[in-house]
């Protein structure tokens, strides 16, 4: 902290004395906030406030859903309240080791939210039934949010990650909250998740097209993405219908000189082996295809 005047000395007791709030400015100066940045608005308050004043609920057994045979290791739980509340309990069981994955591990691996976007509406259902309201907006949703990122970022196994689903209204805010929270040098990607294949066309305003979602690790030096196989359609084998027999398997053949359709002023024409036309590949990689016997002649020189 740096040395500070009389006169600011004065102030502060002046304004101690009144019982008023210190200006802004002066945070920085009497507090570490080990923070190279931060959004700044009204009702923030500190993280250590948030986790120690928010008050933890038991949670209460309404109804077991059986996995078969054996579900004793059956530990996935659907929880009604308030979320803030449960994610003080959570916090507990975590520290008490009752929240931990399969391997043993403290915490929670994977967290993916879709909080309101502060619309400012009230959503019902199917049956025009209640089911929920985005009425918080401004600071005050800014808060709401970061109020259960903390708690989340608690949670939050070592090699956990978090994505959080947001639109325009307020994903540029909860970008420098997820940086402050999370850490900057934490954030993986912005994911763009396009809603509609038919983009609208307004007359008065430019479409909404995506959504955005972060994608934050809580350590980046252990996160990684696990690639999912899944079996080929019977469709996609279809279209392999060559094979040489020469254990590199079945085949499908794709052009390599550009169709009329293709063919445009800047497209450059060479000679491969023999054949001047407008190639679709480098000559580099022809070589490439020649060396490695994946070039065909399936028919004549013209290929329209």
């Amino acid at each position: 902290m740096r040395k500070l005047s009389e006169q600011e000395i004065e102030r502060i007791l002046s304004f101690l004395k009144e019982g008023k709030p210190l200006p802004e400015d002066y945070r920085t100066i009497l507090f570490d906030t080990k923070k190279e940045y931060e959004l700044v608005y009204d009702g923030k308050e500190r993280e250590e406030d948030i986790l120690a004043d928010t008050m933890a609920v038991p949670l209460q057994k309404v109804k077991t859903f059986r996995n078969g045979k054996n579900d004793d290791g059956w530990t996935n739980m659907l929880i009604f309240g308030d979320n803030l509340q449960v994610l003080k309990t959570l916090l507990q069981m975590k520290q008490e080791g009752k929240l931990k994955n399969a391997d043993g591990t403290p915490g929670v691996r994977l967290v993916y939210i879709d909080p309101p976007f502060a619309t400012k509406q009230e959503f019902r259902g199917s049956q025009d039934q209640k089911a929920y309201q985005d009425k918080i907006a401004g600071a005050r949703f800014l808060e709401f949010l970061r109020k259960r990122l903390v708690f989340l970022r608690e949670l939050l196994s070592e090699d956990g990650s978090i994505y959080v689903h947001l639109d325009q209204r307020k994903g540029h805010y909860i970008k420098a909250i997820l940086d402050e929270v999370i850490g900057e040098h934490n954030f993986k990607n912005q994911i763009i998740w396009k809603k509609t294949n038919s983009p609208k066309s307004q007359a008065v305003e430019f479409g909404n097209q995506h959504d955005i979602i972060f994608l934050y690790a809580k350590n980046t030096s252990y996160f990684k993405l696990i690639t999912i196989y899944r079996e080929v359609e019977d469709s996609y084998k279809d279209a392999f219908v060559h094979d040489d027999n020469d254990g590199r398997g079945p085949y499908q053949t794709v052009a390599l000189i550009a169709g009329k359709s293709q063919r445009t002023a800047g497209r450059k024409v060479f000679e491969f082996r023999g054949i001047s036309a407008p190639w679709l590949y480098s000559e580099e990689n022809l070589e490439v295809f020649w060396k490695e016997g994946r070039i065909y002649k399936t028919r004549g020189e013209d290929t329209d």
